[in-house]
């Protein structure tokens, strides 16, 4: 055999042939670029109005189980649960009068009616601001807190300005 066989023409006279291999080029990898950009633009806010929807319905979800075991506390207690006190008379167990206590007993017999006080899922806090006025039936809609309780007529409401609205335009303070 040859000592040159197999070799391309230019290796034979002492050049180096390159052989170049198939890339991308420039605009292929700017064609590549721009679709990725057009889908991002069309997925992102579909995930975001996703996730708007289901804090909407987290929001809704809590304020239904709330407002029912604060009827479950008044049914239970003759009356409603005390502003100052309400995230303890739902969380642990209580008394008729509306003391509580860690450990169930004779006297503290009653509830617990909540595992634990759920944050409101747009601000994501756990307080209460409590209103003893019987005309008020809405949150004030002066800021961004967690929930708003009315301790005579028992309302119970998201604690949020008035600028946070469904896709509805509906104010999530008056769900």
């Amino acid at each position: 055999m040859h000592p040159h066989a197999g070799q391309g023409e230019g290796e034979r006279s002492g050049k180096t042939v390159r052989r170049t291999r198939p890339a991308f080029t420039l605009v292929e990898i700017l064609i590549v670029v721009i679709i990725l950009g057009i889908l991002a633009g069309i997925v992102i806010p579909n995930i975001t109005s996703v996730t708007d929807i289901a804090r909407e319905t987290n929001l809704k979800e809590n304020l239904s189980k709330i407002r029912a075991h604060i009827q479950v506390y008044r049914n239970q207690h003759a009356d409603f649960p005390t502003g100052d006190a309400f995230i303890a008379q739902m969380t642990k167990y209580s008394s008729f009068t509306g003391g509580t206590a860690d450990a169930r007993s004779d006297v503290f017999r009653f509830g617990p009616y909540l595992e634990q006080m759920p944050p409101n899922p747009i601000s994501d806090l756990s307080t209460i601001r409590k209103s003893t006025n019987p005309a008020e039936a809405f949150p004030p809609g002066d800021l961004d807190g967690g929930w708003w309780y009315n301790e005579v007529t028992g309302a119970f409401f998201a604690d949020l300005t008035n600028a946070h609205t469904d896709q509805d335009g509906v104010r999530y303070n008056q769900y």
